[in-house]
């Protein structure tokens, strides 16, 4: 059994989680959020987006953990956060996302933890296969989402090009990185997703732009966005009124090379934000 996982890489507050509840509306695709997330959630520290403070309160994960069970394993057992990633077991890896499609009955997982070297544990599961997507902002839009968070420009603008620097050297065993513009996603959502549905071997539903805030999730962090129920996309350019005339400037010349590289790799021809 192949199991298959589009992997979300990225900072952020970069459109992690509005792919994330795209990409879950699709019939045969569950996005359950960043596998690292699952030790908080069962230590009530992270919550679904159903409103469950813990798996035996989740109709969903209350199914995984069933079927977790069945492999000899619970959800209590899995450490997957970060700071444990020397002591990822595959073994239970394999079951847990086995279980995951088990309770679900999806094809497809979605998986946003973001880190590149989360990654490369992933690769190490024997029957796994990634779909590397790689979403990215405007640096200016980046350095607008962090300075709500409190981060200054600089760390900001050394952060985006780090990242996108490390993501775009990236060579992964199977599929390659997919790259993809926040940007244009929100103007092209249709065929934007189609580009992923197609590099995960299935189609693009409908659903998934035109009703996908209105379909079931069960997504383990992310952030205020994972539980809107709108299925209204719009294109986020706060960075005009928060950031200053010259915070924009420097944001835009100091992330300009990541930014423009990111583009040529996503294949897009002149597009930039406006």
């Amino acid at each position: 059994m192949t199991i298959r996982i589009i992997y979300l890489l990225g900072l952020g507050h970069s459109g992690t989680t509005l792919l994330g509840r795209l990409l879950n509306a699709h019939s045969r695709v569950i996005a359950t959020g960043g596998t690292k997330n699952i030790p908080l959630f069962v230590a009530g520290r992270k919550s679904c987006t159903c409103g469950a403070e813990s798996p035996q309160q989740c109709e969903y994960w209350s199914r995984v953990e069933r079927a977790l069970q069945r492999r000899g394993l619970s959800l209590a057992e899995l450490n997957f956060g970060y700071e444990d990633q020397q002591r990822l077991d595959r073994d239970k890896l394999r079951k847990y996302f086995e279980s995951v499609l088990e309770a679900s009955g999806a094809d497809v997982i979605v998986d946003t933890s973001r880190r590149r070297t989360y990654f490369t544990k992933l690769e190490q599961v024997p029957g796994v296969e990634l779909i590397p997507v790689h979403i990215f902002k405007d640096p200016r839009a980046q350095a607008s989402s962090n300075k709500r968070k409190g981060i200054g420009l600089l760390r900001s603008l050394w952060n985006y090009n780090l990242r996108g620097r490390r993501v775009r050297s990236m060579e992964p065993a199977g599929s390659p990185v997919l790259h993809l513009s926040y940007e244009q996603l929100c103007r092209d959502p249709r065929g934007e997703l189609a580009r992923i549905m197609e590099a995960a071997g299935l189609e693009f539903e409908e659903q998934q732009v035109s009703t996908f805030g209105e379909q079931e999730t069960h997504i383990l962090g992310g952030n205020r966005q994972r539980r809107d129920k709108s299925s209204n996309i719009q294109l986020d350019e706060t960075w005009r009124e928060r950031l200053s005339p010259f915070e924009q400037k420097a944001a835009a010349y100091l992330g300009r090379r990541s930014y423009h590289e990111n583009l040529r790799q996503a294949g897009y021809n002149g597009v930039e934000s406006r």
